[in-house]
């Protein structure tokens, strides 16, 4: 606990200048690098966008402008460009450092709540003037901060959800239940519906997203099995489209999974801007992927998402992500991935395709 504030971030009250009433203004800095991170914590964000003007502080590949393109109050997203996967950014270094707390400064906000453990972020908002600073007070991190309650650091080591919902729990500003919820913009909605008619998915047909790419080539289900999969899955089922999905930079992987099938007529290549993949999954029966952002973006979508694990345990937060994982033996081994077999997935997908009914 700190010392000075053991004060809640919920409820919020209003603050008057000049005898006009507003709306308090809190900077919230959350610094992962990925896209899944800031799903992971979105929950407790969009909880307290009830009563703030949130500044969200975060970092470019994280692309919170279309992760929040829909939640309301999010007054303005404050870029951290540090640390951006090996690249060195405006705010590395010392006179990084200092230009950061200079950016802090002009979005003037009354509060800061730092959902990380560097003690970079809480000094910066502590030279940027902010008066009340809230954080996980973890290590070196506690001295910059006023505010609130700390974790312990055993804490350090937990999921980021369990990690937030400890910390929520403790500052007061846990929602009644945690929902993670993403929606697309209507013009994303406008431009998915197009792609998909063109692609010529019909209106009783079903679309099945599978995300084939990951990060790290031993999160990487291998192209032949998603084949595999997409065979089995258009025999037994007519009726199911299958949408590629993924960055331009793995449309190789796409093209290598579609090489190996002996129709492809059912099979739509997916590499569309992220507002519109958000759109697409929204639309999507059913997402199969690897343990990347869309398996955690789709879940937030609220479509079930078939998890494909073995380089980390499978995933527990959400009940939206079913999980097919290698034996715990297996898990962070290298290749490990490849002996996940074609037909339990596809024993999964049947399942859940049954469940809605799907012939």
């Amino acid at each position: 606990m700190s010392d000075t504030d053991p004060g809640q971030l919920l409820p919020a009250h209003q603050i008057i200048e000049k005898g006009v009433s507003r709306r308090p203004r809190l900077l919230v800095v959350q610094p992962l690098v990925g896209i899944g991170d800031m799903v992971w914590h979105k929950p407790w964000i969009d909880h307290l966008a009830r009563e703030y003007d949130i500044i969200l502080a975060t970092k470019p590949t994280v692309h919170a402008q279309h992760l929040f393109a829909c939640a309301p109050h999010i007054a303005d997203i404050l870029l951290i460009e540090r640390s951006l996967r090996g690249k060195r950014g405006r705010h590395d270094g010392i006179s990084g450092l200092l230009r950061l707390a200079t950016d802090m400064r002009s979005v003037k906000a009354d509060k800061a709540l730092i959902l990380h453990h560097s003690a970079r972020y809480g000094f910066a908002s502590w030279f940027a003037g902010i008066t009340k600073r809230w954080g996980y007070g973890i290590g070196d991190s506690a001295r910059w901060l006023n505010a609130g309650r700390f974790l312990d650091r055993a804490a350090r080591t937990q999921h980021p959800t369990a990690k937030m919902a400890k910390f929520a729990t403790l500052n007061g500003f846990s929602p009644p239940q945690t929902n993670w919820t993403i929606a697309a913009t209507a013009s994303a909605c406008n431009a998915a519906d197009t792609f998909i008619a063109e692609a010529g998915v019909g209106k009783t047909d079903h679309l099945l997203i599978l995300g084939v790419g990951a990060m790290h080539v031993d999160r990487q289900w291998p192209p032949t099995h998603f084949a595999q999969l997409i065979e089995k899955i258009s025999t037994q089922f007519p009726r199911v489209h299958f949408g590629l999905m993924g960055a331009n930079a793995e449309l190789p992987l796409i093209e290598a999974v579609i090489a190996q099938l002996s129709d492809a007529s059912r099979v739509v290549i997916c590499t569309r801007p992220l507002d519109q993949s958000i759109a697409l999954l929204e639309r999507a029966l059913l997402y199969v992927g690897n343990d990347t952002s869309l398996l955690n973006i789709a879940a937030a979508c609220g479509r079930p998402a078939i998890g494909l694990f073995a380089q980390t345990l499978p995933l527990i937060y959400n009940p939206k992500i079913k999980s097919v994982a290698v034996s715990s033996d297996q898990v962070g081994k290298p290749g490990a991935i490849k002996t996940i077999a074609p037909d339990l997935v596809f024993d999964t997908v049947c399942t859940e395709l049954h469940q809605y009914g799907v012939i």
